[in-house]
């Protein structure tokens, strides 16, 4: 290794001070290959806890950045607290120097201190992470479909309406909407307010070349149940940023104002559940063009925590044997026993059923994924047979974790 690659020693990684704030915002943005404005920064803070935002500082500039936000997010059976990670960055003048290893290991140090059991990002890069014990924990469908292919099967419900709402009639109801549908899904983060005002203000650096948002509600005799934003890009294409409904008939309704939209020729949207019913309500669900990504990456920090939180749909007793070279407390064997009244979750020294990494173990932990479908990836070792088949009868859900993201 040359020296120029080497860890420098003089970089010092701490949370920032507030007066610090500008310097590590435009750091975070020079990272992205961005340039930010005075707009872009008071959005930005607005939605940063200082306490929460660690830079890395070389000769007293700052050279890399990363923040958390403190969230809450739906696993089967309850919602918990996660450190959602966000602004992860190193200028490129000082990459490959273990920069960001540092980092991670200061933040993640610090969810430890603070007690909490899950961390969570979206990854630009999906090589990047599973090296620090992310794992990807749910999937997301983008898709686009030409206007004339979007004709749906069923005939509208005509008790209901869609409308037109303003930003702030829009501010109103997406919470209204969105919190009466996030305790029932798994992957769902609780936004705070500081998140729905930044949302509600569209600011410019989140249009990417689209227009200011359109909001269109949904509306029957007993108020909103649904309500989609979206963009108009190159005056052809609705762009569909976020859409939810309380029923199944709200997102039809909503999905068929985006089909109708004049003079467009073409409806996309991206971050969709992996079990939406609308490729189902099309005439002609081949046209729908479909390609599925990574979407949220967890990261378990306390094991026994963790596991022990969540509900399950069978009984088992396993012994796990977990490897986590960054997190010290979880690299070990945890006597694993689920029951309809809970879990409970201990380190042990007998043998283990089976083999895992952290990573591996955030994977399957909404049930985005099966851990039998990780052992035909040769990612697992099953040391006892018959072991990965009761550890998911246990995980098991009714359906795919989804993170909608604004």
């Amino acid at each position: 290794m040359s020296l120029l690659n080497q860890p420098r020693d003089d970089t010092q990684v701490r949370t920032i001070t507030e007066a610090e704030f500008p310097a590590w915002e435009r750091a975070a943005a020079l990272g992205f290959g961005e340039h930010t404005t005075e707009a872009r920064q008071i959005q930005v803070r607005g939605t940063t806890e200082i306490s929460r935002t660690i830079g890395a500082f070389h000769n007293n500039r700052i050279v890399g950045t990363t923040s958390a936000h403190t969230f809450q997010i739906t696993i089967p059976g309850c919602v918990v607290p996660i450190a959602y990670v966000d602004w992860v960055s190193v200028l490129p003048t000082h990459r490959r120097r273990g920069i960001l290893t540092r980092m991670t290991k200061h933040q993640l140090a610090d969810f430890h201190e603070r007690g909490e059991a899950i961390a969570g990002l979206t990854a630009t890069e999906s090589s990047i992470y599973e090296r620090f014990g992310y794992g990807i924990a749910s999937w997301a469908e983008h898709w686009k479909i030409r206007r004339e292919h979007s004709e749906m099967t069923v005939a509208p419900n005509i008790e209901g309406h869609t409308q037109f709402a303003d930003p702030l009639e829009a501010r109103a109801i997406w919470p209204e909407i969105y919190d009466s549908v996030s305790p029932s899904r798994l992957g769902m983060f609780d936004y705070t307010e500081q998140w729905w005002d930044a949302f509600a203000s569209d600011p410019e650096h989140w249009r990417e070349g689209g227009s200011k948002l359109f909001h269109v509600v949904y509306q029957t005799s007993n108020g909103p149940e649904g309500i989609v934003s979206y963009r108009i890009r190159k005056r052809t294409e609705v762009v569909v940023i976020l859409l939810l409904g309380t029923t199944v008939e709200a997102e039809r309704m909503l999905w068929r104002h985006c089909f109708g939209v004049d003079l467009m020729d073409s409806i996309s949207a991206s971050n969709r559940p992996t079990d939406d019913p609308l490729p189902w309500m099309l005439a002609a669900p081949r046209r729908l063009e479909r390609s599925v990504r990574d979407s949220l990456w967890i990261r378990l920090i306390d094991v026994t925590n963790a596991l022990s939180s969540r509900s399950y749909s069978h009984d088992c007793r396993l012994v796990l044997r977990v490897r986590d070279r960054l997190c010290d407390w979880n690299d070990r064997r945890f006597d694993f026993e689920t029951s309809v009244t809970g879990a409970v979750c201990k380190s042990t020294t007998r043998s283990p059923d089976i083999v895992l990494s952290v990573s591996d173990l955030a994977s399957v932990y909404l049930g985005g994924t099966t851990l039998a479908t990780l052992q035909r990836a040769g990612r697992i070792e099953e040391r006892k047979t018959g072991s990965v088949r009761n550890f998911d009868r246990a995980f098991v859900t009714q359906q795919y974790p989804w993170t909608p993201e604004f």
